[in-house]
């Protein structure tokens, strides 16, 4: 009996020293949950994507923004600032961290206020001030690391597609002038012109008001050279006579005739698709006039495919582009000048080499603009041309599909009428610069005289970056 009772004693004691024991494991456990939960987690407290979205914002204009994320100095800013007068009072914000399936701990935003800042803890859910908010702190998944970034959004502050037109030179060669082309050759300007029975050059580096002064050492370009022929391909100029002859510099000063293996038509410019330094010409095969390619040096020509009847083969304006967003978009453009029979071209070509052969398609012509001694540049990965009107004006086009259709530039980027008018003129000499300028030489007058300005204009975006 005593040994019964003292056994059932022990069990009990047994018993509830196991429960004791289970609880306190419980209770250790539960006090200890959420460290555990926490250390569990990503420590690192940096934002690796933010998007912005709202609903007010009709044609996704933040949904397309990319922003860069400054982890060393602790900034989020976009490069490519939002449209000008851009607007939206409250967005959807999404940050992503290190690791998809843990949230930030914490993050706090501080917005800008009157007359002091605030900071309050987001829910990570609710719509936030957009024109308000200045910084973004947050914590990591784990809750013990912090970081802290400064929000910059760039908006536009003017009209960054207005350009301003100045006039630089009134007149900078020595008369008399006679027909005029000038070129880029590395830092500097080179401007040939016909004085008198000879060809004289002025050269400048390439400035914001660029000194000119008389390049005395000009050798061995002929005096009968077409300067409406005149082309710089890489970093090599060439320039025909009337008998198909090619004379070539590598220094746009030094001038020599080349030897080819035929009658030389055209020049249209270096191939984009094609080994680098390689040039596409128009010779005469035998009486059929052809596509061909050569080197820089002229050392073999090989014939391609048969010139349309109606393509420019004199005095047309030509483009080599090549955009530095779209690899495809690689082009030569052709505009202006007149055809084989002497009649004029009426049509903006595009070339594009292919397998061995040219293949070509002629644009939407403008539904305004002449294209005789049309001239074609590239500006802001976009081809312009400035043709004449039949009003006696020059109208300045581009074209936003590679020279599929061309639009009409409109008034924030017309030439001015005052205070200082820009002379209505065809055949000038278009250069774009390193720093986004726009600069155009001389021409000659819708009545036939020569013009000896110089204009230079920018979009003022680039002057707002």
């Amino acid at each position: 009996m005593v040994y019964n009772i003292l056994k059932q004693m022990i069990s009990k004691y047994f018993l509830w020293t196991s429960v004791l024991i289970l609880n306190i494991l419980l209770f250790s456990s539960c006090l200890n949950s959420s460290d555990n939960y926490l250390l569990d987690r990503p420590t690192d407290p940096q934002i690796y994507a933010i998007s912005l979205s709202s609903k007010t914002d009709s044609v996704g204009v933040l949904t397309d923004v990319s922003f860069t994320i400054d982890q060393i100095n602790g900034e989020i800013f976009n490069k490519e600032p939002l449209p000008y007068l851009f607007h939206v009072d409250s967005i959807s914000l999404s940050l992503s961290s290190s690791n998809t399936y843990f949230p930030f701990y914490k993050v706090e935003l501080t917005l800008t206020g009157s007359p002091d800042d605030s900071t309050y803890i987001w829910n990570q859910l609710d719509s936030i001030a957009l024109p308000r908010l200045k910084k973004i702190k947050t914590t990591s998944p784990d809750g013990l690391h912090e970081k802290t970034y400064q929000f910059k959004l760039g908006i536009y502050q003017s009209d960054p597609y207005i350009i301003d037109w100045n006039r630089i030179k009134d007149s900078y060669l020595a008369p008399p002038v006679g027909e005029h082309r000038t070129i880029a050759h590395e830092n500097d300007f080179y401007t040939y012109y016909r004085s008198g029975s000879g060809i004289k050059a002025y050269s400048a580096p390439i400035s914001e008001n660029p000194e000119w002064t008389e390049a005395s050492s000009l050798s061995g370009m002929p005096d009968n050279i077409l300067l409406t022929s005149l082309i710089t391909c890489g970093g090599t100029q060439y320039a025909l006579t009337p008998s198909g002859a090619v004379y070539r510099s590598d220094n746009a000063i030094t001038w020599n005739e080349v030897s080819t293996s035929y009658e030389v038509k055209a020049i249209y410019g270096e191939l984009p698709f094609v080994t680098q330094g390689s040039v596409l010409l128009a010779v005469n095969d035998g009486g059929t006039l052809k596509f061909a390619k050569t080197s820089e040096a002229f050392s073999e020509i090989v014939l391609m495919n048969n010139i349309p009847e109606n393509m420019p083969v004199t005095d047309f304006s030509a483009l080599t582009v090549e955009s530095s967003t779209v690899y495809a978009n690689k082009f030569i453009f052709i505009s202006g000048g007149k055809k084989a029979d002497n009649t004029s071209n009426n049509d903006i070509w595009v070339l594009q080499e292919s397998n061995g052969i040219i293949t070509f398609f002629t644009s939407q012509k403008p539904d305004e603009g002449i294209l005789e001694g049309s001239s074609l540049f590239f500006y802001d990965d976009q081809p312009y041309l400035i043709t004449t009107t039949s009003t006696g004006k020059n109208l300045l086009m581009y074209s936003n599909n590679y020279g599929a259709e061309w639009s009409n530039a409109g008034e924030n980027q017309a030439f001015p009428s005052e205070p200082v008018d820009f002379t209505a003129r065809k055949y000038a000499s278009v250069i774009t610069d390193n720093n986004n300028n726009i600069w155009i030489f001389g021409g000659i007058s819708l009545s036939d005289t020569q013009i000896g300005d110089i204009w230079k204009g920018r979009l003022n975006k680039f002057n707002q970056n």
